[in-house]
C-alpha cells in the first residue's frame, strides 16, 4: 500500500499545484494590468503638465503684448497716429475740409497699389470656357 499512498499523495499535490499556478498567473496578470494602468495615468499627467506649461507661456506672452499695447495707448503720439491712419488709410477728412483726390495714370489713386486698384469687370463665362478648351 505504500506505492498506492505515494500515487494518491502525488495526485493530491498535483491537484493542488494547478490552482496555485492559476492563482499565480492571475496575480501576475493583475499586477501587469495595474502597472500598465499606472503608466498610462503617469503619461496622461505628463501630457497635461506639458499643456499647462504651454498655456502659461502663451498667457505670459499675451500679458507682455497687453502691456505693450497699454503703453502705446498712454503715449502722446496716439492722437497723431489715429489722425494719420484716418487720413491716409481710411481716406477720412475733417468736417469743413475739401478733399482732393489725385488719380494717377492707369486709374489708380495716389498711394494705391496695383492690388488695390479698381477691379476690371469680370470676364464673361463663355470666354473662360472658350479659353479652357481652345488657346485663344
Amino acid at each position: 500500500m505504500g506505492a498506492v499512498d505515494r500515487d494518491v499523495a502525488s495526485a493530491g499535490r498535483g491537484g493542488r499545484s494547478f490552482p496555485r499556478r492559476l492563482l499565480a498567473v492571475g496575480t501576475g496578470l493583475a499586477v501587469l494590468y495595474l502597472v500598465l494602468l499606472t503608466g498610462q495615468r503617469a503619461l496622461d499627467a505628463y501630457r497635461a503638465n506639458q499643456e499647462v506649461e504651454t498655456m502659461r507661456r502663451e498667457i505670459d506672452a499675451l500679458r507682455s503684448h497687453n502691456a505693450e499695447l497699454q503703453a502705446e495707448l498712454s503715449s502722446g503720439r496716439l492722437d497723431e497716429d489715429i489722425e494719420r491712419i484716418a487720413r491716409e488709410e481710411l481716406r477720412m477728412v475733417r468736417p469743413g475740409e475739401q478733399p482732393v483726390t489725385l488719380i494717377w495714370p492707369g486709374g489708380r489713386l495716389r498711394g494705391q497699389t496695383d492690388s488695390e486698384a479698381p477691379a476690371q469687370p469680370p470676364e464673361p463665362n463663355w470666354r473662360s470656357w472658350l479659353r479652357l478648351f481652345v488657346d485663344a
